[in-house]
C-alpha cells in the first residue's frame, strides 16, 4: 500500500496510521508565515511550571482573546495574532491539579 500526500500551509500537522507493509510518503511545504504569535515558558524558580493558566487579553479594553494551560514543560503558545495590536498576558498558577472531567 502506498500513500502520497502534499500539504501547503504556514503551519501544519497531520495524523497517519501505517498498516502492515505500507509505505507512507509526504511532502510538507511551509509558506512564509507573516502572522505574529507569542510563545513562552512559565517558570517557578528554576523549574518549568506545568498547568499554569495563561490568559491573553487585548490591552486597550482588557477584552478576553484566548486562554491556555501550560504543558508539562511550562510552555504556551498563542497565534496567529493581529499585527500592531497591544496584548496583555496574565499568568495564574496554583497548586491545583488540572484534569478533565469524565462522564
Amino acid at each position: 500500500m502506498y500513500f502520497g500526500g502534499k500539504v501547503m500551509a504556514s503551519n501544519a500537522n497531520f495524523y497517519f496510521k501505517p498498516g502492515v507493509g505500507s509505505h507512507i510518503e509526504t511532502r510538507v511545504t511551509l509558506r512564509e508565515d507573516t502572522q505574529p504569535a507569542i510563545c513562552g515558558t512559565v517558570m517557578a524558580g528554576d523549574a518549568p511550571a506545568p498547568a499554569a493558566l495563561v490568559l491573553l487579553l487585548r490591552a486597550q479594553d482588557r477584552k478576553f482573546v484566548d486562554r491556555q494551560f501550560t504543558d508539562d514543560d511550562g510552555q504556551f503558545f498563542f497565534g496567529p495574532l493581529e499585527p500592531d495590536e497591544l496584548y496583555l498576558v496574565k499568568i495564574h498558577r496554583s497548586g491545583t491539579e488540572i484534569r478533565e472531567l469524565e462522564n
